[in-house]
């Protein structure tokens, strides 16, 4: 297990000081405000501010106080430590855990989850099977077992989309 977890990706700046705008990657946009830093490519923020506009996180960090600066970090990830990440409740994930599990159907059929993509509505998952990228809803009636542990997902293959 990686020991960070990525709780958002950095998006344009906003207003001419450095705030940097987040779209958060988790479902909790108010965890921003009990973050006191981030880490973006290895390097640790201290985060000064937080609000909420339009759905986004603005974070000012002590690090960051230029438009210029904030630009360069635009398409970045940001991540947390794994022990100040928030509590997950039964059936939750975090997506960097599954990533790479081995994803089980019937009939022998197998891929690999290479990626969540978060929708609002229903999480997608991006399996990669028979050489090509294919796209399974995360629902219940799709996906019977998430086994972090033992490394794979039990799911419904023929639901697939491509």
């Amino acid at each position: 297990m990686k020991e960070t977890i990525v709780v958002g990706r950095l998006s344009r700046p906003h207003g001419l000081k450095g705030e940097l705008s987040v779209a958060p990657l988790t479902d909790d946009v108010d965890r921003f405000f009990k973050m006191g830093y981030f880490i973006c490519e290895g390097v640790e923020y201290s985060i000064q501010n937080v609000r909420i506009h339009k759905g986004q996180a603005l974070l000012t960090t002590n690090q960051i106080t230029t438009r210029t600066q904030a630009e360069l970090m635009k398409g970045k990830y940001i991540e947390v430590l794994r022990e100040d990440a928030v509590e997950l409740n039964e059936g939750e994930y975090f997506i960097e855990d599954m990533k790479g599990l081995e994803v089980r159907g019937t009939g022998g059929r197998t891929g690999i989850l290479v990626d969540v993509m978060q929708t609002g509505a229903v999480d997608i998952l991006i399996i990669e099977i028979d050489g090509k990228q294919a796209m399974l809803p995360f629902l219940n009636r799709d996906v019977s077992e998430v086994n972090i542990k033992d490394g794979y997902i039990k799911a419904d293959l023929d639901k697939l989309f491509y």
